[in-house]
């Protein structure tokens, strides 16, 4: 039964009276139990085995879910406080947690591709200049690729982090291949300038089937 008033409290809830003949009432605590429960007994929710609660917070168009995981993180132990005795504040699903995993993936195939592209080039070339500007273009790749990115209004999320780092491998392979053909013509005589403009058109004629 729903009924439509402004009694809110479950003592007042016992003491409406339902019926009164002379001067006898009877109230609802007279014929019923009255207690407050829930509105719905359809679902049940737990969390480890014990009865709980779920609260989803939904993020709004263009928020930043990292900015707003850490808000609510920063909030929970406020929150705590002021529940009743027995009622524990639990953070069961953190989307977030993921999207940080992806950015320490990013700056984790970054390192590793900076101290590859240094390795391969120095052992292959055995000039430390040599290794050193391939590993300059892959920070510099990124910076380029983030820019595009915020001119196109795109955000980091997974599928852009997932691009970087495939970008991150492309760069490294096509640097390494490119100095490596610098040099080689660099020892055939040409000059740094020459070398440089040639070194690239010809490995793409050389890839080309």
């Amino acid at each position: 039964m729903t009924s439509d008033t402004d009694v809110a409290d479950p003592d007042q809830f016992r003491n409406l009276v339902v019926k009164q003949s002379g001067s006898t009432q009877i109230r609802l605590q007279d014929i019923a139990r009255v207690e407050l429960g829930s509105e719905s007994y359809d679902q049940l929710a737990l969390y480890k085995g014990d009865p709980a609660t779920y609260v989803a917070i939904e993020l709004a168009p263009g928020a930043n879910p990292l900015t707003v995981a850490g808000l609510v993180k920063d909030s929970l132990p406020d929150i705590e406080s002021q529940l009743p005795s027995g009622l524990n504040v639990r953070l069961a699903y953190d989307a977030s947690d993921f999207i940080e995993d992806s950015i320490n993936e990013v700056i984790k195939t970054l390192l590793e591709a900076l101290v590859i592209v240094l390795v391969v080039v120095f052992l292959c070339l055995g000039s430390v200049r040599a290794s050193i500007v391939p590993s300059v273009a892959v920070p510099l790749s990124l910076v380029g690729g983030a820019f595009i990115m915020l001119m196109f209004g795109f955000s980091l999320n997974l599928l852009t982090l997932l691009s970087m780092v495939l970008a991150i491998g492309l760069v490294v392979d096509d640097a390494i291949i490119v100095v490596e053909n610098v040099h080689r013509h660099i020892e055939q005589g040409e000059t740094r300038f020459d070398a440089a403009i040639k070194a690239p058109g010809k490995w793409r004629c050389q890839s080309s089937p």
